[in-house]
């Protein structure tokens, strides 16, 4: 009884000792990867000049919380917080916007930047919604004193061209350009007091917009903005691609397509975040995931599970996996996929992955796990994606106190070319997941034009499924 009653004693210590250990790790990986701002004590601004000091004091705490910047690349920015203090108060909030935008983009890092949702939100914006195709620019949506504008391609703001205006402004956001051409540049292009504020446009009030018609024609138009709306749909340009309703969008917003359009599979059901499927009478199965994370009511775990098993059942030769629009979220959600897909039956021949710009983050893991797994069966085809394949990420979100602008934070260092332990930030998770990715470029390149979406096509697809019939 002594001996049971020592045993006990013993592996109840033991068993003590693991748990102080494993929450002492898990302390560890929090405040490393995902440190919380610190509070910000301040009295209330009595001026503007007050308010701007007080944040570009804050400012200070986002220079020591991101690590992505270069030591050159940091010192540029505090010489720019200090510049920027001596004219507070001088600063209208657009320009301030700015300002804040450019320290940020010092780090050239996808994820560290100020979050250009809210930001458009707190701007005057024109009653316009473009998406940036291969070949530029157009309008998806409008209200009725854009409607004429609708489908037309941008080619001037205030007689600069729109690709010049969209290089200035890249100055305010940073990382892949390709990125931020997808991504962030529309919030941009839409707001004449940011574009004001950058020395493009005449007035912070109404941008004029030189825009060729579907019928070829070109015409100038002189836009009024809406007033910011804090209440406008949180949501990316890729949604306007869907002639679905967006939600909170007001009822005078019009689509180019209908709501009856016979649309390409990866456009179908907007709501509906991750697809699953046959294709070619089964021999093909087509999977879409447009995020790594659980989405209300669609739990990204079951529905894996569903497609595995869909998979398992029907034995395709191929598997088309578009990551079109995957722009991320929790890359633990989709790795043990990722690397058993291409196993998943023997017969499956091939693995096309479907790539574009707003593949990024955890989406360019999936990419670089398939890279690693799949091996000779895999064929990446579409656009390159979003991110570089040394990049970081995780970290969190700096609300400065008065302004309220949300700028994102990176704190953990991703390389799928090659292992970055012993460097300063590596991501401790990337022991479990290692790869040697030499690029993301896709192996064929298919662009994705206005014309294709006006016309309903998806080349992309089409070109990966002329192969699985190939058995190229």
């Amino acid at each position: 009884m002594a001996g049971i009653r020592r045993w006990v004693k013993w592996s109840g210590g033991f068993l003590l000792v693991l748990v102080l250990a494993g929450a002492g790790v898990a302390y560890a990986f929090l405040h490393t990867f995902y440190p919380d701002p610190p509070a910000a004590h301040y009295p209330p601004p009595a001026d503007a000049a007050t308010a701007q000091r007080q944040d570009l004091d804050y400012f200070r705490h986002y220079l020591e919380l991101d690590r992505s910047y270069t030591p050159q690349a940091r010192e540029r920015a505090e010489a720019l917080r200090r510049e920027y203090l001596a004219q507070a108060g001088s600063l209208s909030p657009a320009a301030f916007a700015l300002a804040v935008s450019r320290m940020a983009a010092l780090a050239d890092n996808g994820h560290s930047r100020v979050h250009p949702g809210p930001l458009s939100r707190s701007q005057a914006r024109l009653p316009c919604r473009l998406y940036r195709f291969a070949d530029g620019f157009h309008v998806l949506r409008a209200r009725p004193a854009c409607a004429e504008l609708l489908g037309a391609k941008l080619v001037a703001i205030d007689g600069h061209p729109v690709d010049e205006v969209a290089q200035r402004m890249y100055e305010y956001f940073g990382g892949p350009r390709n990125h931020y051409d997808q991504f962030a540049a529309v919030f941009f292009l839409e707001s004449p007091p940011l574009l004001h504020a950058a020395g493009l446009a005449q007035s912070p009030e109404r941008l004029s917009l030189r825009a060729i018609l579907r019928d070829g024609s070109e015409r100038e138009l002189s836009l009024a903005a809406d007033p910011p709306d804090p209440d406008a749909p949180r949501v990316y340009s890729d949604s306007y691609l869907s002639p679905q309703r967006i939600e909170n969008e007001a009822a005078d917003w019009t689509a180019l397509l209908s709501a009856d359009a016979p649309l390409p599979l990866f456009l179908r059901d907007y709501a509906t975040p991750f697809q699953s499927g046959p294709l070619e009478g089964g021999s093909i199965h087509y999977v879409q995931l447009r995020s790594n994370s659980d989405e209300p009511g669609h739990p990204i775990g079951e529905f894996l599970q569903r497609a595995e098993r869909e998979i398992v059942a029907a034995r395709p030769r191929a598997i088309v996996l578009d990551l079109r629009l995957d722009q991320g979220g929790n890359l633990l959600k989709t790795t043990a996929f990722m690397r058993r897909l291409a196993t998943l039956t023997d017969s499956i021949e091939r693995v096309y992955v479907l790539t574009g710009a707003w593949t990024f983050s955890a989406g360019n893991v999936n990419l670089a796990l398939l890279k690693e797994h799949a091996g000779g069966k895999l064929r990446v085809i579409g656009e390159p994606v979003g991110d570089r394949v040394r990049f970081w990420a995780e970290g969190g979100t700096l609300q400065l106190p008065n302004s309220r602008l949300a700028i994102g934070y990176a704190t953990g260092l991703h390389d799928y070319a090659q292992s970055c332990f012993g460097q300063a930030g590596c991501f401790w998770i990337l022991w479990l997941y290692p790869t040697r990715v030499a690029s993301f470029e896709p192996d064929l390149r298919v662009d994705y034009t206005f014309d294709d979406y006006a016309k309903l096509r998806d080349p992309v697809l089409d070109a990966a499924l002329a192969r699985a019939r190939e058995r190229e």
